[in-house]
This record gives structure tokens, sequence and C-alpha cells, in this order.
């Protein structure tokens, strides 16, 4: 990944189409890579050779610096390289990905996962959220900041743009003595439940978003799932009894329609939303008493990613999984799927 996508100044290149000379990755591939260099620091011992995942973790941690923007209150990371000719809206979700790894970090060495940096990302999402009384289906945090740049004409609220952050702000509950962000990420989970559940319950599948014009995108995206599977789990760990038994079983009904759902057509939606299911799939396996639910997300997961092995992947070990083009999203997916398979599975419960 590194080898293919690194540029002489540390930032990862554009890729697609079109893909003009010199232009630096968006925040969101940069953000997966980061993620996929966190997860290799959770191979369990020996496994990774003489691989220095440390260092991997700290190239990273000055690059995302370069999208970081605090001078426009609430701070929160540009899409594109402070400074750049192309600006750079500032998207709810991709604020979302970068704090959840930021806490993983922490979970796996204390001390330096940035958790003031997290903390503040999660009251940039707070600062999404739609206080229109007037609004259809009240509250929810919209994709992206209004009022300017893409966010002056598009309006929409998404699952991708509420449940990632309520996960944040959940491990941030669990990890400081701070609960007021509790509440707050709990009505980011509520409103996805309320406005976006195609089944029954919050039981799932959920539907991809509210548009501006109120109608509703019904698309089932993997990571949509995985992230409310992961909501749920992060709320059993805080409830009683009571509430711990309902929110697990949620999570593992959740699991249930996703794994029926996409059986045999996982290939068809996008590796890096795929990622983050197997990623909240795993945070489920550390919380659940079912083994045949454990057994079913395991051979999901593994087979998905021997198929790209097998078949997908080139003699360099790079992986061309969007119609045979090479994208950071892609092989920074593979990192990390390949990666949390070699956790220790008594490890999942760290995971962000």
């Amino acid at each position: 990944m590194r080898r293919q996508f690194v540029r002489r100044d540390g930032l990862y290149r554009r890729d697609g189409r079109p893909r003009l000379p010199g232009l630096a990755a968006h925040l969101w591939p940069t953000a997966r890579a980061f993620a996929g260099a966190v997860d290799l620091l959770g191979v369990r011992s020996g496994l990774c050779g003489g691989f220095d995942a440390d260092a991997a973790v700290a190239s990273h941690l000055p690059v995302l610096e370069r999208y970081w923007e605090p001078a426009r209150p609430p701070a929160a990371y540009a899409s594109d390289v402070v400074g750049s000719w192309l600006g750079g809206d500032r998207y709810y979700d991709d604020n979302a990905w970068v704090g959840l790894t930021l806490v993983q970090l922490e979970r796996l060495t204390p001390g330096r996962g940035h958790l003031e940096r997290a903390a503040r990302l999660f009251e940039f999402a707070a600062s999404g959220w739609d206080s229109r009384a007037d609004a259809p289906h009240p509250g929810g945090v919209f994709w992206v900041e209004q009022g300017r740049g893409t966010g002056a004409r598009n309006h929409d609220r998404n699952t991708v743009s509420n449940a990632p952050n309520a996960e944040l702000g959940l491990h941030l509950d669990e990890l400081t003595a701070d609960r007021r962000r509790y509440a707050r990420a709990h009505d980011m989970y509520a409103w996805v439940n309320a406005t976006l559940d195609a089944g029954d319950g919050g039981t799932g599948l959920f539907w991809d978003k509210l548009r501006g014009d109120a109608t509703i995108d019904r698309t089932v995206w993997t990571y949509n799932q995985g992230s409310m599977i992961g909501a749920n789990v992060l709320l059993a760990r805080r409830a009683d009894a009571n509430e711990r038994a309902r929110h697990l079983e949620r999570a593992e009904a959740i699991a249930e329609r996703a794994l029926k759902h996409y059986a045999g057509r996982l290939d068809q939606q996008p590796a890096a939303f795929n990622a983050i299911l197997f990623r909240n799939l795993l945070l489920l396996d550390a919380a659940t008493a079912d083994a045949g639910l454990r057994a079913r997300i395991r051979e999901t997961m593994e087979a998905y990613a021997d198929a790209a092995w097998s078949t997908r992947r080139d003699r360099h070990d790079r992986f061309r999984l969007s119609g045979g083009g090479l994208t950071l999203l892609d092989q920074s997916a593979m990192v990390q799927i390949h990666a949390l398979l070699a956790w220790d599975p008594a490890d999942y419960g760290r995971l962000a």
C-alpha cells in the first residue's frame, strides 16, 4: 500500500479517475489507510515478521495534520489538504472514521490514542445535528457541514454520518469520566433507528440516507449495517442487565440479517465498506454468547479474504477490486481485513 501510493512528501497520492498529477488523496482514503496501520498494531506476535507497526502508525499522524483545520470552529479535518487549491469540505462521516481510529489506537496503546483530538471530532459531529423543528424527521447529523461548499446544496442526513459518530461518542463515554457525550451519541443512534431502519424495532437492515428533499435512499450498504451493530454492542457495554440484553439482541439480529442479505454478493459492495462491516462484526464476536453466530462471522470474513487473495491480487500483492483499477481504498481495506484476521479473538473488544 505504501510503496504504491505514498508520495515523497509522505502524503498519499490521488487515485481513480480523473487523477491529476500532484494531487493528494482525499481524507476518506487517507483515514482508511491510517486504520490499516493501527490494525497492524494488534496482530499477534510473530505474524508480521520484522514489520514495524509503531513506525507505520507514527508516519500517518503528521499526514493527517495536513488535513486539520482548527481556525474555523469547531475544528475538524477537511476533505482535502488544507491550503490546496481544492479547498475541502468537512464531512461528518470522514471525521468519525479518524476519531474511531484514534480511539482504537488508545485501546491498543494506552496514552497514545490522542483522545483529546477524538473528543474534538465528536464535538464537531454534535455541531452537525439538524436543529430545525419543522424538518421532516427532525434531528440527525448532516452528511456534510452546512452553509458552504457542498453543504450549500446538500442537506442529506445519513446513517453513515450518525451511527459511526454515535460509536465515537460511546467509546469516549467509556474511556473518559465525561458522561455528557452519552446522551448525544444515543440521540444519533436513535435517529437512525427511527428514520432509516428497514426492519422492525432497530433490527435493520438500514437504508442509506434521508435526502434533503425528504425522500429516502433505500440503498443498504454494508458499512451502515456494521456501524449500527457496533453502536448496539457499545450501548450494551454501558447498560444495565435488561438494556444490555436488548441491545445485544438487536446487534445479533442486524448481524444475522446482514450475513443473510449479503451472502454470495459481498463483492458487489465496496471493499472499504466491507472492512467496516467486518470490524463491527468482530466487535460483536467479543460480546455475543451465540457460538454459531461467531462461527458464521469468522467463516464469512475468511471466505471474503481468501477469495480476494486468490483471485483479485497480482504478483506485487496489489488488490484490484474496483473494476480492475488499483485504489488506496481497496488496498487499505484488505490490509485491515487481513490484519484483523490475525488478531487474537480475545482482543476483539478493543476494536473501534
